[in-house]
């Protein structure tokens, strides 16, 4: 008996320990993921540590740093908060919160939380530095330098510090100081691409020219694919008089990143120098990629112009080609690769090869070192710099359909934000048959009780489920469906009063696209049995994908799209044209909810039909209700997010796009990165 006790209470032991091992398992593989770059497994891995043991604050520090490498600085902020909220006294967290604050522009709150961390961890060589680059992007450059002695003083063989106060102090126009710093980084890094084009920028700030030209052929030499480079060297040639070598730098530059508009406007200069055909295409691109080169252009126009007509009548020579270059590196320039600030994590910093576009003098240069755990930064805004550094946040047509015109990047260590993708709305959830390509097999299902007694009533015959992933229509499919018609004909045959055959035929009809004859069906079915709560949901549905077949190209107008778009939208807008029938699909949305008010599929599809007809508030508070019911309603968050990022709440809806990237749907980090940073 006592031996038996023994194994009684060993056992129970065991059970009890069993959660803690499988926690810690989670969270350790959590971590290593984010190691190894695949930040989605890392995020995927810590939720289940935090749901279930929410009380512990590091698996909320280590989710928000996941969320950060991928872009989604709102989201991050929000885990350091709870990992905070938890731990007050938790260094690393106000260090990485300061790093999220940054990448928002909220100066001062980044300001206040590295100060935070500064007090429970005084000698943090990392947090210095990034006190430091806060303090430049506020305009405090002494004190920015001050911050980065500090950090060199901490730990003097970390290279992106001289490179940080490199740039504060070109900034105070100490050229010499500044080049002092990029050799002791190149002393440390000799093969550092980016401190070769810091330095290459200081040199030409004190005009010698031979020196910048050596300093950016070393650079190309090191990096081919540093699109900033080029463009600093072909404005280096274009001084030196040599303006048609100039030409193929700016070709390079503009070849490794379009979106360099000051690339774009030296060529158009070189080529209208040299009488070469395309100069007027190029000052439209530049001007259409910064407006403010349109200004310059008719100033250079103007120039121009008196030039010619002091020439003719002999009062100055022919002026230099080269004078009205556009100024070097950091004055108009971007610097997307190795030159962009960044913020370090104890001492370890980790490159990103998609920053954001600002000005390349100003720019600090990255270090990458092994073991390395930090999210990014931006670089901070020159002092001197021709008009502001805005932040463009590209905005498109995008809930019905946006073909995603962001170029296409190699997808690398995890970075899925970098993916382009379509953004559309999440599609309708629709009663379907079972099929391997109607399941997201790398997402849990959702359940749904009615479509389970379905099944039941049916012995699984055919087996349906709810889904929103459409499926295909190959042809084996399609005559699978019509022989399933065939049988569901004979039974209605000898017995017309069974309202789940006619709804099982209905929903064949509806796969197959024929949706007149399916909604007929889904009448004979309702008619049949009013509460049929599945039925009322699949005719909604159907009409929804009649109207959607009415508007393809050439029937209708366009369908409504939002309009993300940098302007306010318009809650009030003029509501849709009956002939789309959006209010009796929402009777229907509405007659299930009536029956049964827990159906969250209902409110999720009538949120959508209310986003097609303008109804963006209602479509936002049946979002909200779908989750309410639903927690972890992923389809829900990503939806409600891009109504509310239409309707100019980037906060709200940056947030949203956040909890759907947490709960599987990744698309929304690249949605997030173009429209709410």
């Amino acid at each position: 008996m006592k031996k038996l006790f023994s194994i009684l209470i060993f056992t129970i032991i065991s059970l009890a320990a069993f959660p803690q091992l499988n926690t810690d398992q989670y969270f350790y593989i959590g971590r290593s993921r984010i190691y190894f770059g695949n930040y989605v497994s890392a995020i995927e891995n810590l939720n289940i540590v935090i749901k279930l043991r929410p009380n512990l604050p590091e698996p909320y520090y280590y989710r928000g740093m996941a969320k950060h490498y991928i872009d989604d600085f709102r989201g991050a902020k929000n885990d350091y908060d709870k990992a905070l909220y938890i731990k007050p006294f938790y260094p690393e967290a106000y260090m990485y919160r300061g790093m999220a604050n940054y990448e928002l522009k909220n100066y001062k709150e980044a300001l206040s939380d590295y100060s935070k961390a500064l007090e429970y961890k005084s000698d943090d060589q990392a947090i210095y530095n990034n006190r430091g680059i806060t303090k430049a992007a506020m305009e405090d450059l002494d004190g920015a330098i001050a911050d980065y002695t500090k950090a060199i003083e901490l730990d003097p063989m970390v290279a992106n510090t001289y490179l940080n106060r490199s740039s504060a102090k070109q900034m105070k126009n100490d050229l010499d100081g500044a080049i002092k710093d990029c050799d002791a980084a190149i002393r440390i890094r000799p093969h550092f691409s980016g401190a070769y084009l810091m330095r290459g920028i200081a040199r030409f700030e004190k005009e010698d020219y031979a020196g910048a030209l050596k300093d950016y052929d070393l650079c190309i030499r090191l990096d081919p694919k540093m699109a900033q480079a080029f463009v600093n060297r072909g404005i280096v040639k274009h001084k030196l008089e040599d303006t048609q070598g100039a030409i193929p730098d700016y070709d390079m530059a503009i070849r490794l990143d379009p979106d360099i508009a000051v690339a774009w406007l030296n060529r158009g200069i070189a080529k209208e120098t040299l009488k070469i055909p395309g100069f007027e295409s190029d000052f439209a691109v530049a001007e259409q990629l910064d407006p403010k080169f349109a200004q310059f252009r008719k100033r250079l126009n103007a120039e121009q112009e008196r030039e010619k007509q002091r020439r003719m009548y002999g009062f100055i020579p022919t002026p230099n080609p080269n004078q009205k270059t556009q100024g070097q590196s950091g004055q108009n320039a971007t610097a997307n690769q190795q030159a962009n600030a960044t913020q370090s994590t104890q001492g370890q910093q980790q490159t990103n090869a998609n920053s954001a576009v600002t000005n390349a003098s100003n720019t600090l240069a990255q270090n990458k070192q092994p073991n390395s755990t930090s999210p990014d930064s931006a670089s901070v805004a020159r002092k001197d710099d021709k008009g502001p550094v805005t932040q463009n946040r590209s905005r498109r047509n995008i809930v019905v359909n946006d073909d995603g015109d962001v170029k296409e990047t190699e997808i690398t260590r995890g970075m899925v934000q970098n993916r382009n993708v379509n953004i559309e709305l999440q599609p309708e959830f629709i009663i379907s048959i079972f099929h391997k390509d109607s399941v997201d097999y790398e997402r849990l299902q959702y359940y749904s009780m009615e479509v389970d007694a379905l099944n039941r009533k049916n012995n699984n015959q055919p087996f349906m489920l709810i889904t929103n992933k459409p499926l295909g229509n190959d042809d084996w499919r399609r005559e699978e469906y019509n022989e399933n018609i065939r049988l569901l004909d004979k039974t209605i045959q000898s017995n017309k009063k069974n309202s789940d055959t006619y709804f099982n035929r209905a929903t064949l009809y509806e796969l197959l696209k024929n949706y007149n004859l399916a909604i007929e069906d889904y009448d004979r079915s309702i008619k049949m049995d009013g509460r049929n709560i599945l039925a009322y949901f699949s005719r909604a549905n159907t009409m929804i994908k009649r109207v959607d077949f009415i508007r393809m190209p050439g029937l209708l107008p366009e369908p409504t799209t939002l309009n993300i778009n940098g302007t306010k939208a318009d809650a009030d807008a003029p509501k849709e044209e009956k002939i789309l029938d959006y209010e009796d699909i929402i009777k229907d949305y509405e007659s299930i909810l009536y029956m049964n008010p827990r159906f969250i599929f209902a409110w999720f599809n009538m949120a959508n039909t209310k986003v097609k007809k303008k109804d963006y508030l209602g479509a936002i508070n049946d979002y909200s209700k779908a989750i309410e019911l639903e927690p972890d309603f992923a389809e829900a968050y990503f939806n409600r997010g891009l109504t509310r990022i239409y309707l100019d709440d980037l906060e709200g809806g940056s947030l949203d796009l956040s909890k759907a990237g947490e709960l599987g749907l990744t698309e929304a980090y690249n949605v997030i990165k173009r429209y709410c940073n």
